[in-house]
């Protein structure tokens, strides 16, 4: 923002350039989220004392700023890690929230309030980490801007529309009142065209009656971070080396890979796409295109997955278009396909039904040692 003007950093090479397509009067981003959850780690600490709004955690209202963003939106969802320990750094994959004097050693402008950093792989977002520029007075209120009190919710909900994938509009030819904005201003909360620009990218949130889409106003599942799924895979592949002594087989799909693809084909499942449906999804992204929309809403109550060869089938596939759609060379893993289908889908059956990352490693490694499958958690 500077006192101002609302900036997001393309820093260093490292970083992807980000660049604006105008679409009616909001603007996207050129990269994107897969449908799903993006975990935001806050790590935002406590005001000195009670703020203007009688908010005394800036974690607090950053959440409920993600909170607005989550209302806006069908497709996607943001979960919350509050008051986060993970390590803080550039391209590590953790989606970081944070106050600092500088962007990861770079110099803030001096009007500049807060930086959003973006991480893309073939077009697919990996990573966004928000930053806020520590050297200016922070307060939280509602209403007009009061001079000398910069409001933090207003700047955070700006950047966390960043997050989402949309861009200044008033930095590309468009004259609209918008929370996305590069000036701040007496705008504190997400317009119609914020919420459009947000439908346009993940579906019409709970939140926003402007119409309506595939996945809305039903059941929302939330797969987990995938971080933690590949954390999950490689565990998954120690227990077949060390505890159950199975050898090394031949593959084109890296681990990478296979965890990513594969929960993506189970999640269009899950959203009432057909086997084929979800294969040609999955491929779609692969090729490096947008994610295509879910099918529709899932079933009420426990989150119900494909029967086992389905799956089996898609990963079958899967190896093939690494070999020949994309001329993958031969890596090596300890876990032949069924057991990775099945444990992967076993996991993320946990995942999906409320239990946690620890929780769903430890159930699914119970279950590889025979012993009875645990209930899950919702």
């Amino acid at each position: 923002m500077t006192r101002g003007v609302l900036a997001r950093t393309g820093a260093a090479v490292a970083i992807a350039v980000l660049c604006g397509r105008a679409l009616s009067s909001y603007v996207v981003l050129s990269d994107k989220w897969p449908d799903g959850t993006v975990t935001m780690h806050l790590q935002l600490g406590s005001a000195s004392g009670s703020l203007s709004d009688g908010s005394t955690s800036y974690g607090a209202i950053a959440e409920s700023a993600l909170a607005e963003w989550n209302q806006a939106m069908s497709r996607l969802r943001f979960n919350v890690v509050r008051d986060s320990t993970s390590p803080r750094g550039d391209g590590n994959g953790v989606n970081n929230v944070f106050f600092s004097t500088d962007i990861y050693g770079m110099a803030f402008d001096s009007t500049t309030l807060a930086v959003t950093t973006n991480w893309s792989r073939r077009s697919v977002r990996t990573e966004a980490d928000v930053v806020f520029n520590a050297s200016f007075s922070w307060d939280s209120y509602d209403g007009g801007l009061r001079r000398g009190a910069t409001d933090f919710r207003r700047v955070a909900l700006h950047e966390f529309g960043h997050v989402v994938g949309l861009d200044h509009p008033d930095e590309n030819g468009q004259s609209v009142a918008s929370i996305m904005n590069s000036h701040v201003s007496s705008t504190g909360h997400l317009t119609p065209d914020d919420l459009q620009g947000a439908a346009a990218l993940f579906g019409v949130g709970a939140g926003d009656t402007g119409g309506t889409a595939a996945g809305s106003g039903g059941v929302t599942v939330s797969f987990p971070p995938r971080d933690e799924s590949l954390e999950f895979r490689k565990a998954l592949e120690a227990k077949y080396h060390d505890g159950l002594g199975r050898g090394p087989t031949s593959t084109y799909v890296d681990t990478e890979g296979d965890i990513v693809w594969t929960q993506e084909y189970l999640r269009y499942r899950v959203y009432r796409c057909t086997h084929q449906q979800a294969i040609d999804r999955v491929f779609t992204q692969i090729n490096g295109n947008p994610a295509p929309a879910v099918c529709g809403n899932p079933v009420a109550g426990a989150v119900q997955f494909p029967p086992r060869d389905e799956p089996l089938d898609f990963r079958n596939q899967l190896e093939a278009k690494y070999h020949d759609g994309l001329g993958r060379g031969s890596t090596s893993t300890t876990v032949d396909r069924e057991g990775d289908v099945v444990w992967t889908q076993e996991y993320l059956r946990y995942r999906v039904n409320s239990c946690g990352h620890g929780f769903a490693v430890q159930s699914v490694f119970a279950q590889i040692d025979g012993r009875p499958a645990a209930a899950v958690c919702r």
